[in-house]
Formats: C-alpha cells, sequence, structure tokens
C-alpha cells in the first residue's frame, strides 16, 4: 500500500494502525529519508530509524526531535534485546 500523495490519510492510518495507541521506543527498519517515519511518530514515544549507509537520509528527520537515525543493517541490529516496544519494516525492499 504505496501512497505518496497520501491526501486521504490511508497511509497514514495503516501505519498508525500498526502500533499501538501509546507506543514506546519503536524501531523503524528501513527509514531512508523518514517519509514514513512522519506518518507514525505521533504514535510512539521514541522513533529510532535505521537504514544501510548508502540509503539512509539523516537530514529527514531533523524536524522530528523524537526520532533518530543510525546507519546499521537489519541482520545484525547494534541493540541489546527488548530494548524496543515495536517495530515497523514497510516498504523496504
Amino acid at each position: 500500500m504505496a501512497i505518496r500523495s497520501d491526501t486521504a490519510g490511508a497511509e497514514k492510518s495503516y501505519l498508525q494502525d500498526m502500533l499501538a495507541d501509546a507506543a514506546g521506543c519503536v524501531l523503524e527498519i528501513g527509514c531512508g529519508d523518514g517519509r514514513l517515519t512522519r506518518k507514525f511518530h505521533e504514535r510512539a514515544r521514541s522513533v529510532v530509524g535505521i537504514d544501510l549507509p548508502d540509503a539512509l537520509q539523516p537530514a529527514g528527520f531533523t524536524d522530528l526531535p523524537q526520532a533518530q537515525c543510525l546507519a546499521a543493517s537489519a541482520i545484525k541490529l547494534p541493540f541489546r534485546d527488548g530494548c524496543f516496544d515495536g517495530a515497523i519494516f514497510a516498504l523496504s525492499f
């Protein structure tokens, strides 16, 4: 369900439905430029986005104070077990 111009809010609603109403810390795998992060960040206390170094665009996160992005691979996550309340892996190829 990739809706680039999401004028009806369908993509945002879909992504927010993946998270609990008051999600704690969420990991977004394959965050890219943070386009999807903007659509679900309201539900999370904080968001950590990861992507491969050549796909990562940290400038996309500058207006999201409760979000950060890191260069990392989902194959070997650089986090301790249980430090996230949820994870989103959407529209990553």
